[in-house]
């Protein structure tokens, strides 16, 4: 996302590839499934681009449907045995919803150290086995402690499986799962090939980018906030909206910080402005909106810290977009990445206002800074993309620093930034939202997930 780049020509170029792919059947029979199942996830770059979820949903159904044909075309042998077994096992399903617990299977390879291992652990430990029967299936055996944790609890039901797709599809079908949960969707293409296939009676998309398109993916889960009253038009899967919120934490673990205003060269009463996001995340519109807030805030500075990405190039753009825009240079700065967590959110603590991206924001890191009660100002959208910081800051009682115009964005950015009164106010709230919040309350949600389940099945 150079800001000389020819980004936006290329990604026109790519939507219009995408489109003729959709319209031309004989391009879809020509490729062998080894070659097709990896063009699965395409579409998921109209997230980082632009925020038409009523134009770019569609599409990304179309892929979904043609992923499918070719997928179920490849394992037609296996889906006829699945729908048998499916068919003769959902032939006594009351029986089976009153007097057994709901097998439920979460499909990803992210429960590690991963930004969707940090956030469903919670779920995962607070399952109540009389109600649903946990097993999780993933082709990665990490060894960190959320792992560890899950093995503690789940044992022999947590599934490593080395040879993808066709094993994971025939464990899944020997443990009689109920309803399947995908958690990577575009994130992880297997998963989408397993969810074609089909080899659960139900199935559901939760966490991940985004809902795959996929057929035979029965639900998608959000909540009122994450996604407009609308949204269902444009979604082929039906939309599950969580009473609260679509996901909850009890809280992150917190080491000490390693990154002070000093090796910074900023001053102690200067106005810190931290951006925490991955290098494609940032749309150089909005980065236009951040150096606007610099501009017009005395003393301040803005932090980034690029996240697994290219730190001196996202610098680079930074810095001449603030020459350009008459903003010294020196006025950004790059966080360097530290190797654990619980220091990386050690280290928000140095920033007195969180800029949020657009139109993707945050969403782990976005409840990692208002878990450590910083100001956020977010820019909402359509897509869910857009709106998970929404979601989150309503959720927790917090309305300050929410925009629904770019206009906005800078000017929340700029009050946040000039009165320390206003931070203090909602530092404040985010607090007491550690008590209150649905937001923070991790059981209740599982609770409340479960009863979503039984109520499906």
């Amino acid at each position: 996302y150079g800001i000389e780049s020819n980004s936006q020509g290329y990604y026109i170029q790519y939507k219009h590839l995408l489109e003729k792919v959709c319209r031309e059947d004989n391009f879809v029979q020509a490729l062998e499934f080894s070659e097709y199942y990896r063009l699965i996830a395409l579409g998921m770059v109209f997230l980082y681009f632009e925020d038409l979820p009523e134009k770019n949903r569609p599409l990304r159904n179309k892929m979904g449907k043609l992923a499918s044909l070719v997928t179920r075309n490849e394992f037609a042998n296996e889906i006829k045995k699945y729908d048998q077994n499916i068919h003769q096992r959902v032939r006594n399903i009351h029986s089976i919803s009153k007097n057994n617990p709901l097998k439920i299977g979460y499909l990803t390879d992210c429960l590690k150290l991963h930004s969707v291992g940090w956030l469903v652990r919670w779920t995962l430990q607070y399952h109540n086995i009389d109600v649903v029967d946990v097993y999780t299936y993933s082709t990665y055996n990490p060894q960190d402690f959320i792992h560890n944790q899950l093995i503690n609890q789940y044992g022999n039901h947590i599934r490593h499986i080395d040879y993808p797709m066709q094993q994971i599809m025939d464990q899944i079908q020997l443990d009689e799962i109920d309803i399947l949960i995908d958690l990577g969707s575009l994130t992880e293409d297997q998963n989408c090939v397993v969810t074609a296939v089909k080899p659960a009676p139900v199935q559901i998309t939760w966490l991940g980018m985004d809902a795959s398109g996929i057929p035979c993916v029965d639900y998608y889960i959000a909540d009122r906030f994450a996604l407009p009253d609308d949204a269902q038009e444009y979604y082929s899967e039906k939309l599950i909206k969580m009473p609260h919120c679509y996901i909850a934490v009890d809280g992150f673990e917190l080491d000490r910080p390693s990154a002070f205003r000093s090796e910074f060269g900023i001053p102690e009463n200067g106005i810190v402005y931290l951006s925490s996001q991955g290098g494609a995340k940032r749309h150089p519109d909005n980065m236009k909106l951040q150096v606007q807030i610099l501009a017009q805030v005395p003393h301040s500075y803005l932090l980034i810290k690029g996240m697994k990405t290219d730190e001196s190039v996202i610098l680079q753009n930074f810095s001449e977009l603030a020459v350009s825009m008459g903003v010294a240079s020196d006025r950004i700065k790059i966080m360097p990445s530290t190797p654990r967590e619980d220091t990386h959110r050690a280290n928000l603590k140095i920033a007195d206002v969180i800029l949020d991206t657009y139109p993707y924001n945050g969403a782990t890191t976005t409840l990692e800074a208002l878990w450590c009660e910083i100001p956020l100002v977010t820019r909402v959208g359509q897509q869910f993309a857009a709106r998970n910081s929404y979601s989150m800051l309503m959720n927790a009682g917090v309305t300050e620093g929410i925009a629904w115009t770019d206009e906005e964005y800078v000017a929340w950015g700029v009050r946040l930034g000039l009165n320390r009164d206003l931070r203090d106010r909602v530092r404040w709230k985010l607090r007491q939202s550690k008590r209150t919040s649905p937001l923070w309350d991790a059981r209740q949600f599982t609770r409340d997930l479960e009863a979503v389940y039984q109520q499906i099945w």
